[in-house]
């Protein structure tokens, strides 16, 4: 096997970009098939084609790169965006049923059952994760539903509720190793979540 050094040279910033986005694809990968506890940076940067000393380079340490990893991860998270006709409801049930549907692929999945299983052991884990969610789900949520008055000085409260409510079908599915939900499933799970979310909100707002 070629073993890459990335630190030698200077690479454009694509090229740097395109490096370090394989980097951590493969160390994603590596963590899901290996675990946090029994992969090693070796074996990630075998796995990565880099050097050892490449990877130490960018990452002090393995932690530091599980972090790395779910950054990288976010990228994928979709974006909520308002609806062209200007309904919040359809805004709201396009995310849900975007969220699922990429939370369900099967490297989110597994980083997903990795914190869930070792994060006893290693409660680091869960605070990254937890942070990662609060800045990547929970704030950009608030920030829509602020905007579209559906929430006040509560709105970071509100915001995780709405996302448990949203994520709910996942996580029984994580838990009992179920199968992901097919379209028309998952439409209706959105539609469900959106209305009693709405109907709530609107309630709540009128005391």
């Amino acid at each position: 096997m070629q073993i890459v050094d990335l630190g030698r040279g200077r690479p454009t910033a694509d090229v740097s970009r395109q490096k370090a986005a394989a980097i951590l694809t493969a160390a994603r990968e590596a963590f899901c098939r290996w675990g946090y506890r029994s992969v090693t940076m070796r074996q990630i940067a075998e796995a990565a084609q880099v050097s050892t000393r490449t990877l130490y380079n960018r990452y002090k340490d393995k932690f530091s790169l599980f972090e790395a990893c779910l950054e990288f991860g976010s990228s994928a998270f979709p974006v909520l965006a308002d609806h062209p006709s200007g309904d919040i409801g359809s805004a709201l049930r396009i995310f849900t049923v975007a969220l699922v549907k990429m939370l369900s692929g099967e490297s989110s999945q597994s980083l997903s059952m990795l914190v869930y299983r070792e994060g006893r052991e290693f409660p680091e884990l869960m605070e990254a994760a937890g942070r990662n969610e609060q800045e990547y789900l929970v704030q950009p949520l608030a920030t829509f539903l602020r905007r579209h008055g559906l929430a006040e000085d509560d709105c970071a409260q509100r915001a995780k509720i709405l996302l448990s409510m949203m994520m709910s079908g996942w996580q029984r599915r994580v838990t009992f190793g179920l199968p992901a939900p097919g379209d028309e499933e998952l439409e209706a799970h959105a539609a469900l979540v959106v209305r009693l979310f709405l109907e709530g909100a609107a309630s709540s707002n009128e005391r």
